[in-house]
């Protein structure tokens, strides 16, 4: 520590024979005001996580005899005139939307039944956790109100002022679709994207930079809501762990670099925080972590070639169905983010992907590109994530009548939201055609119908093959596999796995469960996974969930099977989705932090077979968790089972073929019945009734 003061001294000389000190007088503004923004939620009631940065802020503090020394020796060297005020920084607090806080070792007594306002003093002379004041009480009212969040704004600003403005938002994310926040104490309501972009402006504040410590709000729609109020954007296209940022880094480098803009903030942000999770034994948080530093100033020209792109869409969607269909397969193959059902994928494999059939055309792709370049001039990622880029955007092609109402709030180019009403049952608003025109819908259109003719392959595993002209609308093809419980005849799902298509044998294309007779299983039980990400052409890496019960509690093993290696990387716990607001729980675990305890796998039992209206399981036997485990492909016990196709159209909806029955006897499988055959029309409709 006495080194490192020295150096910071001898630098500090350095800097002061070099450039002149200008006097300021003490009623100068601060240098930075950050404000945070804690929406504690269940984040905080059950694990603390809220605290954990609470007491990450109390760690940070101003070094003050370095200060005094560098000032004695500029008094000797120059006289008084030449003292500067030192450049400081405020930090506030704002707490709510938990039902429990954990932080009276911090000296502060968080309220359930009100709003707190919290002042921390990083300037403080005596060393210890006693650095944060109550300011301010108020009566309770909802975090994910915007008139909240204003009224936040408006007080630490009037009361605080400084050059530069910071604003971090924590707690929940959920990505385009919906926004962030969720209020525990106010049913789990939450901010969308258009009320915080509204919330921002109201504020009469405009910052220096946004930190979104919430999950996949890297993304487009967010930087276009927020863009009028901030110049810089630093947020994670993934999942963020439940720790957060890295605030006791980054804060840190403010109080002592405060003459740094948001950009460098923003590299702070994002290099501590990699170098936090890379010091954790968790894998899920290391490898699958993204940060991004967004210039918005950027985000204009960026919006108009996205929204160009799907201007091209509208004019090809009706002449040219093939190269619509060439542009939606090939979107396919960037990187997704989340558990599946939020849609984000990565922008710029968009365009790198869409090289050949591109419909912005080749230069504007090019010009496109750069724009993003330019818009994310920094970025972190984990090996899991290599093709993170910085920016996401929602793919919302197979998001439902009320998700897509949202979505028309929180994102207003009218050409993509003419593409989803196309596409969908969805209408858009009428101000989506003040200067456009309506498509017509994709489901009367005969060349987006799918048709397919079912017969039995010669091992007894039951196919299919593609009608020829009614094939274009296809994009992947996965299946389910049920077994049946020979005990009670129930029914249970051990998940979905990708279908193999075989271009040799026969005289046509099919697809076929790819040995049938292996599944995933860790220490000899079978495994129920969740595919969370599709293949495309042959070439993929996929992600699973893999539920567990532990301590009367559910989870999910988080593991990947990696194409290249043919093995399965297994990354650690994740928790799962808040129950109510269904937005992503940041809540992980690593094996090693619950190796020893007992677990059990968990099948869903088919909603056909049971009564019961939530979901019901059957349970495997006791097992033990150890710091590592290792799926492997196990052949299947002889019994009754059931194979569900499900062929995915261009935009990825789930279009099921009728679910057959098969029998395994350990080594031949065989059709049970005659009724696999026939053709079999499919309409990529039938996914928004039955949701």
């Amino acid at each position: 520590m006495v080194v490192k003061r020295l150096w910071t001294c001898m630098l500090l000389m350095l800097l002061l024979c070099v450039v002149p000190l200008p006097t300021h007088a003490e009623e100068d503004p601060a240098e930075w005001t950050v404000l945070f923004y804690m929406c504690g939620s269940d984040l905080e009631s059950k694990h603390a996580y809220a605290t954990g940065n609470l007491q990450e802020i109390a760690s940070c503090r101003s070094t003050a005899s370095e200060e005094e020394a560098v000032e004695r020796l500029v008094r000797e060297n120059w006289g008084d005139d030449a003292i500067r005020a030192p450049l400081h920084v405020n930090v506030l607090i704002e707490t709510g939307g938990s039902t429990a806080w954990h932080a009276r070792n911090l000296g502060m007594d968080v309220s359930t039944d009100a709003l707190q306002r919290w002042c921390y003093d990083c300037y403080r002379e005596e060393p210890g956790l006693g650095g944060f004041t109550l300011e301010e009480t108020l009566p309770l009212a909802s975090m994910a109100s915007p008139e909240t969040l204003t009224d936040f704004i408006r007080w630490g600003t009037a009361n605080y002022p400084a050059n530069k403005y910071a604003l971090v938002l924590w707690g929940h994310g959920g990505g385009s679709k919906t926004g962030l926040f969720v209020d525990d104490l106010y049913n789990g309501e939450v901010l969308y994207l258009n009320e915080l972009g509204n919330a921002l402006r109201d504020s009469g504040t405009h910052f220096e930079a946004l930190v979104f410590d919430a999950c996949m709000m890297a993304n487009l729609e967010t930087a276009a809501a927020v863009q009028d109020s901030a110049n810089w954007m630093i947020a994670s296209e993934e999942l963020v762990a439940g720790k957060g940022t890295a605030v006791d880094g980054w804060l840190q480098e403010l109080i002592d670099v405060p003459n740094c803009d948001g950009e460098m903030l923003g590299r702070w942000v994002c290099d501590m925080t990699q170098i936090k999770y890379a010091n954790e034994d968790n894998e899920s948080t290391r490898e699958l972590m993204t940060w991004s530093v967004i210039d918005l100033s950027k985000i204009e020209e960026l919006l108009d070639y996205f929204d160009s792109s799907y201007a091209g869409f509208r004019e090809v969607y009706m002449k040219s169905p093939e190269l619509v269909a060439l542009f939606a397969k090939s979107a396919y193959k960037t990187e997704q983010y989340g558990n599946g059902n939020e849609n984000m994928w990565d922008l710029a494999g968009v365009l790198y992907q869409n090289i050949h059939n591109t419909l912005l055309g080749s230069e504007k792709r090019v010009t496109a590109i750069k724009a993003l370049m330019d818009a994310v001039p920094y970025n972190v990622r984990g090996s899991g994530r290599a093709a993170a880029r910085g920016l996401s955007f929602c793919y919302a092609v197979d998001s439902d009548e009320d998700e897509l109402d949202v979505y028309a709030r929180n994102y207003s180019k009218p050409n993509y939201l003419s593409m989803l009403d196309a596409i969908s049952p969805w209408t858009a608003p009428d101000w989506v055609y003040d200067h456009l025109t309506r498509l017509p819908e994709m489901s009367t259109l005969d060349a987006y119908r799918v048709k397919a003719n079912k017969w039995v392959y010669d091992d007894g595993t039951p196919a299919f093959s593609l009608e020829p002209g009614y094939d274009l609308n296809v994009s992947d093809v996965s299946y389910t596999l049920y077994r049946k419980n020979p005990r009670n005849g129930r029914v249970v799902s051990l998940g979905t796995a990708p279908a193999y298509y075989d271009k040799k044998t026969r005289d046509e294309n099919f697809y076929r469960a790819y040995e049938l007779w292996l599944w995933p299983s860790i220490d000899g039980e079978l495994c129920h996974v969740e595919t969370l990400n599709f293949p495309v052409n042959g070439e993929y890496n996929l992600l699973y969930n893999i539920p567990i019960q532990m301590n009367s509690q559910i989870w999910n093993l988080r593991c990947a099977y990696m194409y290249k290696t043919d093995a399965y990387n297994m990354y650690g716990l994740w928790e799962g989705y808040d129950s109510d607001s269904e937005l992503f729980n940041r809540n992980v675990r690593s094996l090693s932090q619950v190796a020893g305890q007992e677990y059990r796998f968990l099948y869903p039992v088919d909603s056909s077979t049971s009564r019961r209206s939530e979901t019901a399981y059957e349970y495997s036997v006791p097992l033990t968790m150890y710091r590592s485990l290792q799926v492997e492909e196990t052949v299947l016990p002889a019994g009754t089972y059931y194979i569900e196709y499900v062929v995915h159209d261009i935009f990825m909806r789930p279009m099921p073929l009728q679910r057959v029955e098969v029998y395994w006897d350990g080594q031949k499988l065989s059709v049970t019945g005659d009724d696999w055959k026939g053709q079999e029309t499919l309409d990529a409709m039938n996914y928004y009734y039955k949701k």
